[in-house]
This record gives C-alpha cells, sequence and structure tokens, in this order.
C-alpha cells in the first residue's frame, strides 16, 4: 500500500515547485489502486468539465477498486474556513488580498479524510509559503468527490 502521507507531502513539495517555476497549479489527482497509482492532469475550462472529469476519476477509482483518491488543488482561503493560520509581518499584506493555498486531500476507504495545506503569497513575482499543516476532515465529505467509495463518512 502506498504511505499517504509520505506522498502528500511530496506532491505538495512538487506543487510548490510548479507554482514557483510556472505561476500557476493545475490541479491533480492521483488514484491509488492495488495494481498501480493512477495519474490525473485536471485540466478543465469550466465547472461543467470539471464535475465531468472529476466523475470519470471517481468511475475509474470505483472500477479499479482504489483504496484512496489523492487531490491537489490551489485554493482561495476565506476567513471563515481558512485551514492554516498566517503568521508573521508579510502576511499583514494578505488582509488586503485573497489569501491562497496548495491543498493535498486523500480521502478513501478505511480512513479519515484529512488534508496537507500549505498558504502561500505571491510578492514581487515571487511565492512565500507558509509551513504545511495537515487537518483531519471530519465527516469526510470533498466537495468536488463527495463519498466516492459509497461508505458514507470514508471518502
Amino acid at each position: 500500500m502506498t504511505d499517504l502521507k509520505a506522498l502528500a507531502y511530496e506532491l505538495l513539495a512538487e506543487a510548490q515547485q510548479s507554482l514557483k517555476n510556472e505561476g500557476h497549479l493545475n490541479p491533480t489527482a492521483v488514484v491509488i489502486t492495488p495494481g498501480e497509482n493512477l495519474i490525473f492532469d485536471m485540466e478543465f475550462e469550466n465547472d461543467e468539465e470539471r464535475d465531468e472529469l472529476y466523475a470519470e476519476m471517481m468511475d475509474l477509482a470505483r472500477s479499479q477498486n482504489a483504496s484512496a483518491i489523492v487531490t491537489v488543488n490551489d485554493v482561495y482561503l476565506d476567513e471563515t474556513n481558512s485551514p492554516v493560520h498566517l503568521e508573521g509581518e508579510e502576511w499583514r499584506t494578505l488582509a488586503q488580498s485573497p489569501a491562497e493555498a496548495i491543498v493535498v486531500t486523500a480521502s478513501g476507504s478505511g480512513f479519515e479524510t484529512w488534508s496537507l495545506s500549505s498558504a502561500y503569497l505571491r510578492k514581487d513575482g515571487q511565492f512565500v509559503f507558509q509551513p504545511s499543516r495537515e487537518a483531519l476532515d471530519p465527516g469526510g465529505e470533498v466537495p468536488l468527490l463527495g463519498d466516492w467509495t459509497g461508505k458514507t463518512g470514508a471518502a
């Protein structure tokens, strides 16, 4: 079985590097099956395409008896549901602009959904990352994935 925590940290480091090199991050999903890890580049132009792409990926995950799905997304944070606490002098400018974060989420059967996040600031053409933080997501419903395992509270 794939070590999900190690994979999440590896994916976070790759996402941070991608942001530094390319200035943007394409969403990614890794479907963990008994035989292999399937990697999906989740490029889409609108919400309809996104929903269709995620639905196809979840269908494949179910048909391949996947044990987990790990997603990597670049998100805007708001004050009410920010998964990180921003600290330090240079983070004061975040009050004037939306905070962003890379969020890696692991969902599956037999464990609680959890996430790894790293907030960041775009400053003078560079990215300044906050230390990563882990968080459990009780209830387990990942907005784009829903309960993809078919076992309520397990995804």
